[in-house]
């Protein structure tokens, strides 16, 4: 019994490849690991199967959609595993179909995958979502269908393509009669020495069907020569088909900007594993040992390759020329635009008429507070929270709220959903709204998925071929997934937020919209680089005080004055937001024109919460404050809570004392990050007479239970929205509405 099974063929497959095959086995590995909701789950990676979204919804197309990118990757699997293991049992090359038994040998892994999936769907949505269970029903039929599909179109190809042994020596195919391989009859054979004197995989079952076994071939009588072009003539078409998928996908790509053609993320995920199948067995099938140096050799070069100018994929900050001479990134220009006196006098004097301007609006109050709206990252939960709490807040002061605030700064998502609302409020005081901004589809519109577009541009686009180019105005740039989030955003958004960086100034200096300052984190050095349609140079003057002797380096780098001869005004808005919420890995670093070449990655990486920038423009105007106003008013909204338990430090493995050091370090980072701000905020209440109040409004986030994503479950965006009515945050509205009045 024990023997049948080990050299049953599903069984030597599955061994071949656990010895040979490793790049097989750990894509299902990450597959199993995601579905289980056992690997990155915190990016809500495991959602994007569970509950894909195809055109803003789920539905029966959805899952479609998802079974037949699986269907694809099973199929590359099969044909991969086939590439690389046929050789090792030429007994299948007498077989009537030799390509569509391997495949149902080889199917044991994808089929408990399909049906594990299956199952943590169903339990999904009964867990989480409330789903009716004919909707479930409609749901599996679609994976199954989608998956089934895929399955029927590639066999079809090859049945009508591969040939065997019989095919090619013009014979008749007498498989009842077939001679069985001759080592099935040495029944009382030791097994331990039987398995040292082979040299080769052995076979002696396998199946036929899906539900029926026979008994593997003698070939001993077959000319070698001829077994081998048999799987040869396999190998070209199984190659033939894998070239006209890869073709197909990166053509798909091309129409990235029509919404009928961005599929889930999760098959945008099979599609990515897929295209790294196709590509490892055009490998194999060209190189056959040399695979794996290949494949290593290609990655050195390519990384070597990608430091020269004409082979590089850098992505762009929309709106900039970077055709003329680069700006002069150096210490010594740093310190010439930040010790810039006449700069600095100009630049203080036009936000001096802002906070006038902003003191004028709120006249209904002789000494108003001066009011501030900090915003974490935390990407669309950030979005959602942030819109809905500025939604939320205005409803309950009859729509005057907005008004009193005067700056808003923070990070990736956060910024992203005040940007909107700040957009929207804007068209709605000029009278060019429709519907009226208490409409809760702007609501919605914020919680939309942004993650679809930008994993197909990565699957299709990113790390393949770049080939489409985006025309804005008087410069050229290359797609790629920054130009797919964008391009989503302002779908989702309805378009309202294409504009420029300069079409903001003259609004923010009447103060009809409180002044926004995005501060991405300069990867080169650790800077970080203040974007506003305003000038603000003394946010980047850090001269010590008379009385203190010190040499500070330059820390805050202002945009438009650094990229001035570069049309740093005429940057597109959604690039200065995307530069703001760059997440690592998930979207590129923007580089900007410089020299050296500086790249800007996410804001949170120095100041989650913009309060840095808060703090040093109330510092720098502490003066008016104390003159003008009854106070100031920090308003934070938190995608997480402020005061966490102290988790218990259970026994660790060895691995996770060698990980920890450095994996607590960015586990904490933002922990570290309030440490430091609120000892900032002790000490410049010294210089500030008048008091300063700040108020929190967390989202109830335990751990992370809102994943951290640019896509949202229905779930999420529902314990979003609920998270207004927690204890915390109705405390945090009654003690604003005691501060702020009417």
């Amino acid at each position: 019994m024990i023997r049948k099974l080990i050299f049953f063929f599903p069984v030597q497959l599955f061994l071949v490849n656990l010895k040979r095959n490793h790049l097989l086995l750990i894509f299902w590995v990450i597959l199993f690991s995601i579905v289980s909701q056992s690997l990155a789950t915190k990016y809500g990676i495991p959602y994007l199967f569970l509950a894909p979204e195809y055109l803003d919804e789920i539905s029966f197309l959805s899952y479609l959609i998802i079974g037949f990118s699986i269907g694809g990757f099973v199929m590359t699997f099969n044909i991969t595993s086939y590439i690389i293991n046929s050789g090792r049992f030429q007994f299948i090359a007498t077989l009537r179909r030799p390509f569509v038994v391997y495949c149902i040998n080889n199917s044991v892994i994808p089929l408990v995958f399909i049906l594990f999936y299956i199952y943590k769907v169903i339990f999904y949505h009964l867990e989480n979502e409330n789903t009716s269970a004919l909707e479930i029903m409609m749901y599996v039929s679609g994976i199954i269908v989608g998956y089934t599909i895929n399955i029927l179109i590639s066999l079809t190809y090859f049945l009508s393509t591969n040939k065997n042994i019989f095919n090619i020596l013009g014979i008749s195919s007498d498989t009842d009669n077939a001679k069985p391989i001759s080592t099935i009859l040495l029944r009382d054979e030791d097994l331990f020495n039987f398995l040292k004197q082979r040299e080769k995989w052995h076979v002696e079952t396998y199946l036929h069907t899906p539900f029926s076994t026979k008994i593997a071939r003698d070939i001993s009588h077959y000319d070698t020569t001829m077994l081998q072009s048999v799987i040869k003539q396999n190998h070209l078409n199984a190659s033939a088909f894998e070239m006209v998928v890869f073709i197909s996908y990166i053509v798909l790509g091309l129409f990235h900007e029509r919404a009928i053609f961005i599929i889930p993320a999760g098959a945008s995920v099979m599609l990515f594993f897929t295209m790294i199948l196709i590509i490892s067995s055009a490998f194999h099938t060209w190189l056959k040992g040399w695979t794996t140096f290949a494949f290593i050799l290609l990655l050195l070069l390519i990384n070597f390759l990608s430091k020269h100018q004409i082979f590089s994929y850098a992505n762009m900050g929309y709106g900039i020329n970077y055709k003329l001479e680069q700006a002069d990134y150096s210490l010594k220009n740093l310190n010439n635009l930040r010790f810039n006196e006449e700069n600095l006098k100009n630049d203080k004097d036009n936000a001096l008429e802002i906070l006038e301007h902003w003191k004028t609006k709120n006249g209904n109050l002789k000494k108003p507070k001066l009011v501030f709206f900090n915003t974490s990252g935390g990407g669309s939960r950030s979005t959602l929270w942030t819109y809905y709490t500025l939604h939320y807040l205005d409803s309950i002061y009859g729509g005057n709220f907005f008004q009193k605030i005067h700056l808003i700064s923070g990070s990736s998502g956060g910024m992203v959903g005040a940007a909107y609302y700040r957009e929207l409020y804007l068209r709605q005081r000029n009278n060019n709204l429709q519907p009226h901004l208490t409409d809760y589809s702007y609501v919605t519109n914020a919680g939309k998925d942004l993650l679809n577009s930008i994993a197909f541009s990565i699957a299709t686009n990113d790390f393949f071929i770049r080939m489409k180019t985006y025309n804005d105005g008087k410069y050229t740039y290359l797609k790629d997934r920054g130009y797919a989030f964008e391009w989503q955003l302002l779908k989702n958004t309805n378009n309202v937020l294409n504009k420029r960086l300069i079409d903001y100034r003259a609004p923010e200096y009447e103060s009809q919209i409180p002044m926004m300052i995005f501060a991405p984190t300069i990867i080169n050095d650790g800077r970080r680089l203040l974007i506003s349609s305003q000038s603000i140079s003394f946010l980047s003057n850090n001269v010590p005080s008379k009385n203190t002797h010190n040499n500070p380096i330059a820390e805050n780098v202002e945009f438009t004055r650094l990229f001035e001869q570069q049309d740093a005004y005429n940057l597109k808005f959604t690039s200065a937001i995307r530069m703001s919420a760059t997440f690592p890995y998930i979207m590129p670093s923007v580089s900007l024109p410089s020299n050296p070449q500086i790249n800007v990655l996410d804001a949170g990486m120095r100041d989650n919460y913009g309060a840095m920038t808060t703090y040093k423009y109330m510092y720098t105007f502490r003066e008016w404050i104390k003159e003008n106003t009854s106070g100031v008013v920090i308003i934070r909204v938190r995608d997480k809570e402020k005061n966490k338990n102290i988790k218990q430090n259970p026994l660790v493995s060895i691995g996770e004392t060698f990980s920890s050091p450095i994996g607590s370090l960015y586990a904490n980072l933002f922990s570290i990050q309030d440490y430091n701000l609120d000892d900032m905020i002790q000490y410049i209440s010294n210089d500030i007479s008048q008091p300063i109040q700040i108020i929190d409004f967390e989202l109830e986030n335990e751990e992370n239970r809102i994943s951290l994503s640019w896509h949202l479950t229905t779930k999420e965006k529902e314990s979003i929205i609920n998270s207004m009515n927690s204890k915390k945050n109705q405390k945090s509205l009654v003690e604003l509405q005691d501060i702020i009045k009417h």
